[in-house]
């Protein structure tokens, strides 16, 4: 069937936002190891988005990286996001522990939100105790190596305590090797919540998409265009992070361009529009209810926004 969003909002729910590309780490599983460098946003930038953000309505900043803890300035965007009545998300790889105790000091859970990744076997004291402490968001990569790594055991369970399984993002043919199909991760993720409370599944709504948050996901392709956009530390915008490193994908500056040329931008036309599961796995059991995976890992593989999913269709 065809559907198309005719309920089209001024703005996107949340913006994926990028302070930095600079890390400390070189994760292999990385969506952002492909990028090129950029400058990292200034306080005084970072404040004029913030203003345009809010007069837009857009309560909620997705702030990931590269590190975000790496950007001289974090503290100050806490605290503008803070001040004029926002919410932020901030994901981290827990090396900087000092500082992630002050954010949880000053700022309570229901304005700013930590999620901590746990991809290695062994977490370190410090980062132990800020865990047991403040109890942050903790995450972990879902691939065919490792589920749940060790490193999770002692939380997982524990009151207080959100997990997630995160399902991986591929990059080029020898990640591959290392993803499952989404009908796989689904079900595990499935049996997982059976035995352990405190966990769940983080993945695109271009699968299932999340209409319980967002009921208009039902009419759309995926998110990008509809409730989030992305954005770069030179205040460039893509309908998803995925897209950052094609430029022919670019929608405008914040900055510089009137935020409403950004949201009409035509590229986004596709993503709001849903027209069939393009998937040939048509015997999967999640087939109908889903919308056919990532276009932007299609387009990554294949060159197309129609193709699909990698990761379901390269899987025995």
């Amino acid at each position: 069937m065809f559907h198309i969003n005719h309920k089209l909002r001024a703005g996107p729910s949340y913006i994926q936002f990028y302070p930095t590309l600079n890390c400390n780490y070189s994760c292999p599983f990385c969506f952002n190891r492909n990028l090129p460098a950029l400058k990292d946003i200034d306080i005084n930038e970072f404040h004029n988005i913030l203003l345009i953000l809010k007069h837009l309505g857009i309560d909620h900043i997705d702030m990931l990286g590269g590190e975000p803890s790496l950007h001289p300035d974090l503290l100050q965007f806490i605290d503008l996001i803070h001040h004029n009545g926002l919410k932020t998300t901030i994901s981290t790889n827990g090396t900087h522990v000092d500082l992630l105790t002050a954010i949880s000091k000053t700022y309570p859970k229901k304005s700013v939100r930590i999620g901590v990744s746990l991809n290695s076997e062994k977490v370190s004291h410090d980062l132990h105790t800020y865990i047991i402490t403040f109890k942050p968001m903790l995450k972990s990569i879902y691939s065919k190596q490792t589920i749940l790594p060790k490193s999770c055991n002692a939380y997982i369970g524990m009151p207080g305590i959100e997990y997630f399984l995160l399902f991986m993002d591929i990059m080029n043919q020898d990640d591959i090797k290392y993803s499952v199909p989404f009908y796989r991760f689904y079900n595990d993720i499935l049996k997982l919540k059976k035995t352990i409370g405190n966990i769940d599944g983080v993945f695109c709504s271009g699968f299932i998409p999340d209409l319980i948050r967002y009921p208009e996901l039902k009419c759309v392709r995926c998110p990008a265009g509809t409730t989030k956009l992305s954005l770069l530390p030179n205040g460039d915008m893509y309908p998803c992070y995925l897209f950052f490193q094609f430029t022919e994908f670019r929608l405008g500056n914040i900055l510089v361009d009137d935020f409403n040329d950004i949201w009409d931008h035509p590229i986004l036309n596709y993503f709001r529009t849903f027209k069939k599961n393009n998937c040939p796995k048509t015997d999967c059991s999640l087939f109908h209810s889903c919308h056919g995976g990532c276009p932007a890992l299609s387009y990554i593989f294949y060159n197309t926004l129609n193709g699909p999913d990698p990761r379901c269709v390269n899987q025995e």
